[in-house]
Parts: C-alpha cells; sequence; structure tokens
C-alpha cells in the first residue's frame, strides 16, 4: 500500500514538497485555503497585458537543483534580468541598488562623498536604521529608505531588525545594475501558476479548504506551508504586514515607467512602489508586441490585513513566539514537517521555497525530522 502524505497549502514550496514525494510513488493530497492554486505566486491579464496581483516574482538563483526543478516545473524562463530604480527628491530616478557612479553625477556628490568616507569598514547595528546609515550614510538612507521603511512596516526602523537589510540593501562600486546576482534569472513566459499546476499534475488537489492541526486527515506525514499561529490556532496571531495592490489599465500607452519597478521612499506619496509586469513578461518578445498599446501598472499600498512580510523586530520577541509554535507542532504532531515564508516566518526567495519544499519532502522519505 502507498504511503501518503497531506501538504498544506498550494504555494510554491508545498507544491514543490508534492511533486518530489509523487516522483517517490506517495500517494499526495494537497489542500488549498483559496480558491486558486500558488498562493501569492500567480499572474493575471487584463486585456492579455500581464499584471501579478500580489506583487512582483522573479525567478533568481545560483543553485543548480533550485534551477532544474523550476524548468522541469515551467518548461521556459525568458532572458529578463530584474532592474528597479528608486525615486530621489526633485523626481529624479537611481539604479537600486544604489551605484556609487551615478551618485557621483549628482549636484550634491561632495557632501555624499565625505559621508560615505566616514562609515565603519563594514554596516553595523542591530536595528535596520543603524544598519543602513553604516552602508550609505544619512543623507542617502534618508533619500532612499527612512520614508519606504516607515511606508511598508508602519513603524519606526529602530524598532526592526537589521538581519534582513543585507537582502535588500546594498551599494555598489562595479556597475552592476541587476537588482540580483544570481547566475540564472527570468520571468515566466506561461504565467507563475501554470507552473504551480504542472508540478501538482497526478496530486490531489482540495480547494476551498482550509487545514488545521485538529482537522488533519489521518496520513502517514505531513508538510504544512500555512501560517503556523492559524494552522494551530493560537490564541494571538503572529503580526504581519500586508500590502494590497491597485491595478490600472493605461490605454495609450506601450510603457509607462521608466523600469519595470520604480520604489517610491517618500512619505508624501502613499504607495512603496510602482510595477509594470509586461517590461519583464515581454523582454523577450519582437519589437512589435513589445511597442502594441495597452499597459498595466500595479501600486503597492502597505498597511493591508495580508500576511506577506514577517515583523521582524528588533529584540526578537516575534521571532522566538514562532519559535514556541515550532516546538509546540513538533509535540503534538511529530509527522509534521515544515516549508515555505508562511510556516517558517520568513521572507525568502522563489529559490529557497523551491529547495525548502524539497528538503521537507526529502525528510520525510528518509524518514528523519532533523
Amino acid at each position: 500500500m502507498k504511503q501518503r502524505c497531506v501538504v498544506v497549502g498550494t504555494g510554491l514550496a508545498g507544491a514543490c514538497a508534492a511533486w518530489e514525494l509523487r516522483q517517490h510513488d506517495w500517494q499526495v493530497e494537497v489542500h488549498e485555503a483559496e480558491a486558486t492554486v500558488g498562493g501569492n505566486l500567480r499572474t493575471a491579464t487584463f486585456r492579455s497585458v500581464p499584471y501579478e496581483p500580489h506583487g512582483p516574482h522573479i525567478f533568481h538563483t545560483s543553485h543548480p537543483e533550485a534551477y532544474q526543478v523550476m524548468m522541469r516545473a515551467h518548461g521556459a524562463l525568458n532572458t529578463y534580468r530584474h532592474h528597479v530604480l528608486t525615486q530621489l527628491p526633485g523626481g529624479r530616478q537611481l539604479t537600486w541598488p544604489l551605484q556609487v557612479s551615478e551618485l557621483m553625477e549628482l549636484k550634491e556628490w561632495p557632501r555624499l562623498c565625505a559621508e560615505l568616507d566616514q562609515r565603519p569598514a563594514a554596516p553595523v547595528g542591530d536595528n535596520f536604521q543603524d544598519y543602513a546609515v553604516s552602508l550609505m550614510g544619512p543623507t542617502l538612507y534618508e533619500w532612499c529608505c527612512e520614508g519606504y521603511t516607515w511606508k511598508q512596516w508602519g513603524q519606526d526602523p529602530r524598532t526592526l531588525s537589521s538581519r534582513f537589510a543585507p537582502k535588500r540593501l546594498d551599494l555598489r562600486t562595479d556597475g552592476n545594475r541587476d537588482m540580483f546576482r544570481d547566475r540564472w534569472q527570468g520571468y515566466s513566459q506561461i504565467g507563475w501558476h501554470q507552473a504551480i499546476e504542472h508540478l501538482l499534475t497526478d496530486v490531489e488537489v482540495h480547494l476551498n479548504s482550509t487545514l488545521t492541526l485538529g482537522t488533519l486527515p489521518e496520513a502517514d506525514a505531513y508538510v504544512v506551508t500555512a501560517p503556523l499561529d492559524q494552522f494551530l490556532e493560537a490564541e494571538e496571531e503572529l503580526p504581519w504586514r500586508g500590502v494590497r495592490t491597485e491595478v490600472t489599465y493605461y490605454p495609450e500607452h506601450s510603457q509607462l515607467l521608466a523600469a519595470p519597478v520604480v520604489n517610491e521612499p517618500s512619505r508624501d506619496v502613499a504607495y512603496t512602489r510602482q510595477v509594470e509586469t509586461r517590461q519583464m513578461a515581454w523582454c523577450d518578445y519582437d519589437e512589435t508586441i513589445r511597442s502594441l498599446a495597452g499597459t498595466v501598472v500595479c501600486r503597492a499600498y502597505p498597511g493591508a490585513a495580508v500576511k506577506h512580510y514577517p515583523v521582524d523586530d528588533v529584540e526578537g520577541l516575534n521571532r522566538h513566539r514562532h519559535g514556541t509554535l515550532v516546538t509546540m507542532l513538533r509535540m503534538l504532531e511529530p509527522r509534521a514537517m515544515l516549508a515555505g515564508r508562511l510556516a517558517n516566518y520568513c521572507y525568502i526567495d522563489m529559490d529557497q521555497a523551491i529547495m525548502q519544499g524539497l528538503n521537507a519532502a526529502r525528510k520525510i522519505l528518509r524518514g528523519t525530522r532533523e
């Protein structure tokens, strides 16, 4: 008789766990609380123009196995390499992460240069603000990070941990204007949700099905990718910061933004960034397609009641509370493995979600819980 696993959630981590178990002839049953698979990983269209209702997802990795799994699931990625701009005071725009060569062209460069010369040898600071200022100096922090961080998190940057700062901040001198440095990068040519559906081929999928620890069907093993506080029905939920996406179609434009993503740090502007997905999705198309009129721009407004980003406080209290929930799950259901950002209360990239799903499945196959 086949061994059976129940997977809670159909995001990338859950789908990869299900796919890996199916390769070893396990019977897999997946439950998804929403009406569609993929979690936040979804491409939509309006009048054939693509956009992402839950924010941009660009696949990038230097991990060969994560790349191979994405290729098996997806078939093809285009050659897009992520490019981001950030607004400066006075309507100016610079590449993000910041490039010293571009900063040198600003009239404020003498002041910026003096501040950069006073930095420590390496960024320091337990909180986000101290780390960022030690990396780029007070003026660039004020221009590019302070307002953005206040809007994104709804709290003083000094109350946030610096542990997530190295993934978000950089000051470059090498001229590399790609957002990411990874070897393999690209955007979906068929839609991210299609890749999830491919991974779930031959898997029993239940939509609009919310499982908790108390309602789990009997199985030999479980992979949980749902928020752990909700799954355990904890009395107090962990704090998350969510984003509401406002979608606007512009029929007369073939391109509205100067880059696929433009950050807006000013606190005078309610949104944190604008995203024009067609620049990413259509980058390999010929000029005839890319010049077609009609584009969609998404604006991200922080503060929505959605579990997008875990709140990493400087004292580490939220992460400690999550650790308590992990311990509780191990005691109550030792057959359960965790994977994905929601269950692990962490902000991760697509390749990390893939590897977390694969590793959870492989622990099940080995019969271990390390």
